[in-house]
């Protein structure tokens, strides 16, 4: 069991129906015993199953996402998430881009996504790179991925070739050049959270996309 139950699913529902701050503040303690403490436990429990992965990674409170929406330069200026998220990374902060494992939580379920998401195209460089330079160990992550049964996400991906890379637009990996995330995904229904299956799940996801996690990481050569 994680402490998510189906008092956490409603806490969210009854959020998008009344969101606004007096009416947070006088939940807030549903918010942390049905939501903030069972996901700070989850990362922790994960940080201790992932403790010997090929890239360890790891999460906790401090991983967390905010609640509150920053609303200043939206039109839409509802003041929370209706969304719990969270991170496991290499060094165990919300400051790294590269290698991460994703967890979000909402009404319905969620999922979980692991590798390099929404990265900048200063940040995408040395990915790029690394794809036209050693194909031939691309070519063996997505391969190690087929065999766990996972497949980069298609979402993401600009129509053209990046600005620089145009004389590789021939390459056996320019779909994958031009993707601005490389992601694989698995979604969560809300009883995997409330079972405890979800430990699992993720788990097994974050092992499957190894491959994907360390094959560049510019802080960390591989």
């Amino acid at each position: 069991m994680t402490g998510f139950s189906t008092e956490s699913f409603a806490f969210l529902r009854e959020l998008g129906e009344n969101n606004n701050r007096d009416w947070f503040n006088e939940n807030k303690a549903q918010f942390t015993a049905h939501l903030e403490q069972p996901f700070a436990d989850l990362l922790e429990a994960l940080s201790n199953r992932l403790s010997d992965a090929r890239r360890p990674l790891s999460g906790g409170k401090s991983t967390m996402f905010r609640m509150n929406r920053d609303v200043r330069f939206s039109k839409d200026k509802t003041l929370y998430k209706t969304n719990v998220s969270g991170m496991l990374t290499p060094s165990g902060t919300k400051s790294e881009v590269f290698s991460i494992v994703y967890l979000h939580l909402q009404p319905g379920g969620g999922f979980a996504a692991a590798g390099y998401y929404n990265l900048s195209p200063k940040q995408l460089i040395p990915i790029r790179d690394a794809i036209v330079d050693r194909a031939e160990r691309f070519d063996e992550v997505l391969a190690e991925l087929s065999q766990s049964g996972r497949s980069l996400d298609d979402g993401q991906m600009l129509s053209s070739m990046p600005r620089g890379y145009a004389p590789h637009s021939e390459h056996r990996h320019a779909e994958h050049i031009r993707r601005k995330s490389l992601l694989i995904q698995q979604p969560l229904a809300e009883i995997d959270w409330i079972s405890g299956d979800v430990i699992d799940q993720v788990e097994r996801l974050a092992r499957d996309a190894m491959p994907l996690l360390t094959f560049q990481d510019p802080a960390r050569p591989t």
